[in-house]
């Protein structure tokens, strides 16, 4: 990945986890959709509480 630019490196990871979710539920859409959203719920929260950490440091 390190020869790829930002743009590319995101779409790969983005493309890996979606091929990963649909092998945990290759038959249920709706569930892979929700675990996505979890996973992208679950990122916004480290993400905030990586930023509050930081400034109160």
């Amino acid at each position: 990945m390190r020869g790829l630019s930002d743009v590319s490196q995101k779409q790969a990871i983005a493309e890996l986890t979606a091929t990963w979710i649909l092998a945990i539920y290759p038959e249920d859409l709706d569930l892979a959709l929700s675990l996505s959203d979890a996973m992208r719920h679950q990122t916004d929260i480290y993400l905030r509480e990586s930023r509050q950490g930081a400034a109160r440091h």
